[in-house]
């Protein structure tokens, strides 16, 4: 399952350049007067290299050109070109021959062409960018609407258990942790949904101070070590429910009867993301018994879905399970 929040790269390299245009329409004296200083400083660029090499490098005006398509729309870019092929003239005026007419020709419709194409794609990364925010707001949306009902879900569960014999009411309180686990993992990815990615060290450190809170055992403290790391959500959301899976396995095989002890969760960032949640508990004896219980599958469906590797380990006291997997790509 993939839990995809996160807009393209593409998409934010847009938006970054929408956010440093011009958002509203600009009076024309302001949109003018950019153009002519764009052009301004294209002309110097071109009176200087004209006057080191004697090269007619008329395709130096075309940045500024398009700049001010981009910039504002394709009246200040036609506004800009007819600047440039007056000031081109101007300077070239006392070496003007002939010959110079067609490239000068050609600048101006190649020129108006790049005016009008700016203009175009600014258009167009508007609309795709209003588009995606308008899917992102529908994610989030669709992501509260979720959690509610997984809110609900596990609260009904809950209530059907205590009407259930023993076994089966363990059973189904568990299932209950785990929905209530989804549920706040969704909630807490949302409150990041602006950041775009995914700070993983104090994520982490969050989720497990909301699961010590809903399902922990006063009896078990839980530390953390993580060193600083990001991803995007579609990481994150297995992290957390692996965390989840492990520390909850911990407490209930690693500490029976009530027996104290404490939980150690390290992450580290290299070349490779390297996650261990170790516990001081009665240790490996029965862990296979452990690794065959449903939480254990689904952490091994989510290490596989993350391209990592599960590795089991006699802590010496307690149990150690390391997942090594590779640094997520922002």
């Amino acid at each position: 399952m993939q839990w995809n929040f996160v807009a393209p790269q593409w998409f934010f390299l847009m938006e970054s350049l929408l956010y440093l245009l011009p958002s509203k329409a600009q009076p024309l004296g302001v949109r003018y007067g950019v153009s002519a200083v764009l052009v301004a400083i294209g002309l110097g660029l071109f009176a200087a290299m004209q006057t080191q090499s004697n090269f007619i490098g008329l395709f130096i005006l075309l940045p500024a050109i398009f700049l001010a398509g981009l910039m504002f729309d394709r009246g200040s870019a036609f506004f800009a070109t007819g600047l440039a092929v007056a000031g081109v003239l101007w300077l070239l005026h006392p070496q003007w021959t002939s010959t110079l007419a067609l490239p000068l020709i050609l600048f101006t419709f190649v020129a108006l062409a790049f005016g009008t194409l700016a203009e175009v794609l600014r258009k167009e990364m508007e609309k795709v960018v209003a588009s995606e925010q308008s899917k992102t707001l529908l994610l989030q949306e669709v992501a509260h609407r979720t959690k509610n009902n997984l809110a609900m879900l596990s609260a009904m569960v809950r209530l059907q258990a205590r009407s259930l014999g023993p076994e089966t009411s363990n059973a189904m309180e568990k299932t209950s942790q785990r929905i209530q686990t989804m549920a706040e993992v969704y909630d807490h990815l949302m409150l990041r949904e602006q950041t775009k990615t995914v700070d993983l060290k104090e994520y982490i450190g969050d989720i497990v101070r909301r699961l010590m809170v809903f399902g922990g055992d006063k009896s078990v403290a839980v530390r953390c070590e993580l060193d600083e790391a990001y991803a995007h959500s579609e990481v994150a959301v297995p992290i957390a429910i692996i965390i989840n899976e492990l520390v909850t396995n911990s407490i209930k095989y690693g500490f029976p009867d009530d027996q104290p002890g404490q939980i150690l969760i390290t992450l580290h960032a290299d070349h490779e993301l390297v996650l261990s949640v170790s516990d001081n508990g009665v240790g490996m004896p029965g862990s296979e018994h452990v690794r065959k219980g449903v939480g254990s599958k689904v952490v091994e469906l989510l290490a596989q879905q993350l391209n990592g590797a599960l590795v089991y380990e006699d802590a010496q006291p307690g149990c150690r399970v390391v997942l090594r997997m590779p640094k997520p790509k922002l």
